[in-house]
């Protein structure tokens, strides 16, 4: 276990500047995905309102234009986009991570149109376009990983990996789950300027969905699931029919009140390798 955070420790880089990008949500009425082109995607699936404040600077790859995919699907119950489907979305841009709000600059805004219902949609889908400039870069390893969709047994490759990773959730092997994870937390990390001291205080189980104090923990079977490919084909990931992490945990706390969530898994294939692995 040590092992494993050092080698995410050795990952991490200290930068000159470490300007910031947020993605402010407000949604109601509506299921919600927002997918960064050439990355991976968030998303809001509950059905009730949410309101919340995400750090964009993990689904930036290199600096330059940004394209954000706005994704919104009915929420469970509904067939269509109902009137009370209602989105607005905000990206804000600060100098620096310790910024003040005041420093925070809105730099693009989405607000879901009015008068949808009547177009029986089942899905719609806007893009927001920004320029970003920050220190890190990401695309020179995706552009060189394996391009997923020219494997012939891909999707049973997949299912694989994402039955590997379930067994190792279900044993609650939060060594191999770190493991497993050690790329893409070194990734934010690195993304949101975090302190190596503040890493080497984390607690090693930060992951949920290996946490065994939750009682009667099962997990659902990986099937009956989407496939979707990101970032050029080189990012792969499976999701339940209703937009959740196929990843997913039901449990009890120490309360007895049952529990449920689930992690998403990105995966990739690094230039070399004929293995998948986390991105």
């Amino acid at each position: 276990m040590e092992k494993v955070k050092e080698n995410i420790i050795s990952s991490i880089h200290s930068y000159s500047t470490t300007p910031v990008y947020s993605l402010q949500m407000n949604k109601q009425g509506c299921k919600l995905v927002v997918e960064m082109e050439d990355n991976v995607d968030y998303r809001l699936t509950e059905n009730r309102g949410e309101s919340i404040m995400l750090p964009l600077n993990v689904m930036i790859t290199k600096s330059g234009k940004q394209t954000l995919k706005i994704k919104i699907y009915p929420k469970d119950g509904d067939q269509y986009i109902t009137k009370y489907a209602h989105v607005k979305v905000n990206i804000f841009n600060a100098p620096d991570k310790s910024s003040s709000l005041k420093d925070y600059k809105k730099i693009a805004e989405f607000t879901l149109p009015e008068g949808l219902e009547s177009q029986k949609l089942p899905f719609y889908e806007h893009t927001i376009d920004f320029d970003a400039t920050v220190p890190f870069d990401y695309s020179k390893e995706l552009d060189k990983a394996v391009a997923l969709n020219k494997i012939p047994n891909i999707e049973e490759l997949v299912v694989k990996k994402y039955n590997e990773v379930r067994a190792i959730c279900e044993k609650s092997d939060v060594a191999a789950y770190t493991s497993l994870s050690a790329h893409s937390a070194a990734l934010v990390y690195n993304a949101t300027y975090t302190d190596i001291q503040e890493v080497k205080n984390k607690n090693e189980n930060q992951y949920g969905i290996v946490d065994s104090k939750l009682k009667n923990r099962t997990f659902i079977p990986i099937e009956n699931y989407y496939m979707q490919f990101y970032a050029n084909n080189k990012i792969v990931a499976l999701w339940q029919r209703n937009h959740n992490p196929l990843l997913y945990l039901k449990g009890e706390n120490s309360t007895g009140k049952v529990v449920e969530g689930g992690d998403p898994l990105f995966l990739y294939m690094p230039e070399g390798s004929n293995e998948l692995k986390a991105w």
